[in-house]
């Protein structure tokens, strides 16, 4: 079993606080979708020479590339987590469980 400044009711509270805040982050998406609908809304002029279509196009991008980054490294951190509380607190869990049942 892996050693901890924790206890095992610590890690499981501290668990689930990553957890929702990781989850907070990874469901928020009303500012990309502000960004985009405001791209949305800028009026386009059809005249030769104006590229503020390929601008818009361009910004709608960068957002979304933007928000894939982010998804990225939730990604990364979710499974930072797990592996750093996998052994201690799923051991741990197990151990409870054993005991649990004996009783």
């Amino acid at each position: 079993m892996a050693k901890s400044i924790f206890t095992l009711s610590e890690l499981k509270e501290n668990y689930e606080v990553i957890k929702r805040l990781l989850s907070d982050v990874q469901s928020d998406h009303v500012h990309m979708q502000k960004s985009l609908d405001l791209l949305e809304r800028m009026p386009m002029q059809h005249v030769p020479g104006d590229i503020a279509g390929q601008a818009k196009a361009n910004a709608a991008m960068e957002i979304v590339k933007s928000r894939e980054n982010t998804n990225q490294k939730l990604i990364d951190a979710y499974m930072k987590m797990y592996d750093d509380l996998r052994a201690v607190l799923f051991e741990n869990i197990e151990a409870e469980e054993t005991v649990d049942g004996e009783n």
